[in-house]
C-alpha cells in the first residue's frame, strides 16, 4: 500500500536550506510537501518513535556479485590455516563431484600474514577449487585448477598481473590481478541467468534491510542487458540502480549502453577503468616501494598504456561518466593528471582513493571522490607495515578531502566488505578498525558529514542530486527510519539500527514485521 503522509517529529531532509521537518506528504512516489500537517488516513505512516533520513545510497558496489556471494563459501571468519581448510572441507562434502568449489573473503592478516598456496585447498578433493582474497584482486587455486589453466614454470605472467612462484619457479597457485582475471576467470563456470536473476532479488532484499535505496552498481553490460533491464521492466528492481559498465575492450560498447531504456530504477551512467590493484594484495601502484614486500605495485590498463586521458575523453564524448579505480598514490597521480587534461566538467569519479600524496590534495577541489569507509576497517591496520610510518597517515583521508572541497561520496564495494552503510558510518565517525584500534583519528568525520556522504554526496556522484539523497519537494520519496538519533548516539557502542526502508513511497522493509516486502 502506498504511503501518502508521514508524521514524524524528526526528519532530516539533507537540504541545507531546510534541514529538519516534522512531517511530509507523498504523491506519485515523490515528496510533495514538508511540514504541512496531513490529514489522518489509512495511508498515513506514523513514525514518531524513529529518526528519518533520506534513503541511503551506496555509490559503489557490485550488485550481482554481491547477490551471488550470499550463497557462496565465505572465508572471512578463518583465523588460521586450520580453520581455512576446515571450511573448504565442509563445503566440499556438500558439492556434487563435478562442481567447482568457489570461495572468497580470506585475509592473510587474520592469521599472521602467510599467503595461502594450492596446498591449502587439498581438502577440496578431485575438483577445481578457487579461493578469492577479500579484495577480489588475488586468488589461490588448487592443483586441479592449475592443470586446467595449463600453469607451469614456463607460463608467463600477463601484463598487470603476477603468477606467484616458489623458489624453483613453479607456480604456487596464487594469482595476482590480471593473472587471476585473464588466466583464471575465463575457465570458471558462469552462473546461469536464472541464478543471476535470483541473485539480483537477493541483493535487493539484503540492501533494503540495511537502509540502502539506491546504488551505483559496477556491472558487465551483458548482465545489465539480460538481468537488470528485464528486472526493471518487470518492476522487480526494488532499489534504484545507476550502472557503470565494466566492459573495457575496444571499441567501447556505447551503442549497446545507449539502447538500454530504463526508468527511475535503472540507468546506465558510466564506464570504468582500473589504474592499479589493492593495498591488501600489495598491487596498488605506489610512488615508493612497499615497506614489507618487494616492489611498488603495478599500474594497469589505460594507466599502464598511457591512454587514460584519451579513454576519459572518449567516455565523456559519448555522454557517460568515467570511473577509475585508483588506490595507490602513484595511480591516483596518474588519474589526476589525466582528469586535469580531459575532464574540465569534473565528471570523472576517483574510485577508492585510499592513499593520497599530501602535495596533490588541493588539486582534488571540485572532483568526485568515491570512497568506501569500511575498507578503512580492513586496510588501515596494514598501513604501518605495508607503507611504513612515514606514509601510514596518508590513507583514508576523509577529512583532508573535505578540506580540499572535494565532492566526497561513500559506498561499500560490496561484496568485498559489508554493504551496511551504518557500519561504514561507524568507521568514518570513530576510526575503529577490525583490530579494535582507532586509526587515523584526525580523519574522523562528524555524524552529519558521514551521513551526507551516503546521501547528498553519493547522489551527486551518481549524477542524480535533484532526485536522490534528500527529502524535498520533487525528490524521490525514498527514506530510512532509524531507531535512534544518528547525530547524537554513541557510534562506538550503540550505532543506530534500521527500522523501516521506503522506496518511492512504498514500504520495502519493515524490521518490526521482520520481512522484506517484494
Amino acid at each position: 500500500m502506498p504511503i501518502h503522509h508521514v508524521t514524524a517529529a524528526r526528519i532530516w531532509t539533507g537540504d541545507a536550506s531546510a534541514p529538519w521537518a516534522k512531517c511530509m506528504s507523498i504523491e506519485n512516489g515523490l515528496i510533495n510537501s514538508l511540514d504541512h500537517k496531513p490529514p489522518q488516513s489509512k495511508h498515513t505512516l506514523n513514525l514518531d518513535d524513529a529518526w528519518i533520513l533520506p534513503g541511503l545510497i551506496d555509490s559503489h558496489l557490485h550488485l550481482l556479485m554481491g547477490g551471488l556471494s550470499l550463497g557462496r563459501l565465505d572465508l572471512a571468519g578463518a583465523r588460521s590455516r586450520e580453520e581455512f581448510e576446515k571450511l573448504i572441507d565442509a563445503r566440499a562434502t556438500q558439492l556434487a563431484p563435478d562442481r567447482w568449489l568457489e570461495s572468497f573473503g580470506w585475509n592473510e592478516n587474520n592469521w599472521g600474514g602467510a599467503k595461502p598456496d594450492s596446498t591449502w585447498l587439498r581438502s577440496a578433493g578431485d575438483r577445481p577449487a578457487i579461493a578469492w582474497r577479500c579484495d577480489q584482486h588475488s586468488a589461490v587455486i588448487n592443483q586441479h585448477a592449475c592443470a586446467i589453466l595449463g600453469l607451469n614454470a614456463d607460463t608467463k605472467s600477463p601484463a598487470g598481473g603476477t603468477i606467484v612462484r616458489d623458489s624453483s619457479g613453479a607456480p604456487t597457485g596464487l594469482l595476482l590481478e590480471q593473472a587471476a582475471w585473464k588466466l583464471l576467470v575465463p575457465h570458471i563456470p558462469q552462473p546461469s541467468r536464472a541464478m543471476k536473476k535470483q541473485a539480483c532479488a537477493d541483493a535487493c532484499a539484503y540492501l533494503l534491510s540495511v537502509g540502502v535505496t539506491s546504488v551505483g552498481a559496477m556491472e558487465y553490460l551483458d548482465d545489465i542487458e539480460h538481468i537488470l533491464a528485464p528486472a526493471c521492466s518487470e518492476s522487480a528492481l526494488r532499489v534504484r540502480v545507476r550502472a557503470t559498465v565494466l566492459d573495457r575492450e575496444r571499441p567501447l560498447p556505447f551503442a549497446r549502453a545507449d539502447a538500454i531504456h530504463g526508468n527511475d530504477f535503472l540507468r546506465v551512467i558510466g564506464f570504468k577503468s582500473f589504474a592499479d590493484g589493492t593495498l591488501g594484495s600489495s598491487t596498488a601502484a605506489m610512488i615508493d616501494d612497499y615497506s614489507d614486500v618487494a616492489g611498488s605495485g603495478t599500474l594497469m590498463e589505460h594507466a599502464l598504456e598511457g591512454t587514460l586521458a584519451d579513454w576519459m575523453r572518449e567516455v565523456l564524448a559519448a555522454g557517460y561518466s568515467p570511473s577509475v579505480h585508483a588506490i595507490g598514490d602513484r595511480a591516483l597521480g596518474e588519474v589526476l593528471r589525466a582528469a586535469v587534461a580531459a575532464d574540465h566538467a569534473r565528471r570523472v569519479r576517483f574510485e577508492h582513493a585510499q592513499t593520497v600524496h599530501p602535495d596533490t590534495l588541493a588539486q582534488y577541489q571540485g572532483r568526485i571522490i568515491s570512497m568506501q569507509p569500511f575498507h578503512k576497517a580492513t586496510d588501515a591496520p596494514l598501513a604501518a607495515t605495508r607503507l611504513g610510518s612515514h606514509r601510514q597517515n596518508r590513507v583514508f583521508q576523509f577529512r583532508e578531502f573535505l578540506r580540499s572541497d572535494a565532492r566526497l561520496a561513500f559506498g561499500s564495494d560490496w561484496p568485498i566488505v559489508t554493504a551496511d552503510p551504518l557500519e561504514g558510518m561507524r568507521v568514518a565517525i570513530t576510526g575503529v578498525a577490525l583490530d579494535g584500534k582507532i586509526h587515523g583519528a584526525k580523519q574522523n568525520l562528524t555524524p552529519e558529514e558521514a551521513i551526507a556522504a551516503y546521501t547528498t554526496g553519493a547522489a551527486d556522484c551518481l549524477g542524480d542530486s535533484r532526485l536522490m539523497g534528500r527529502l524535498s519537494p520533487g525528490s524521490f520519496a525514498d527514506f530510512v527510519a532509524l531507531d535512534r538519533n544518528p547525530f547524537a548516539c554513541n557510534w562506538m557502542d550503540e550505532a543506530p539500527q534500521v527500522v523501516m526502508t521506503v522506496v518511492g513511497g512504498v514500504v520495502q522493509y519493515d524490521a518490526r514485521a521482520q520481512v522484506v516486502l517484494r
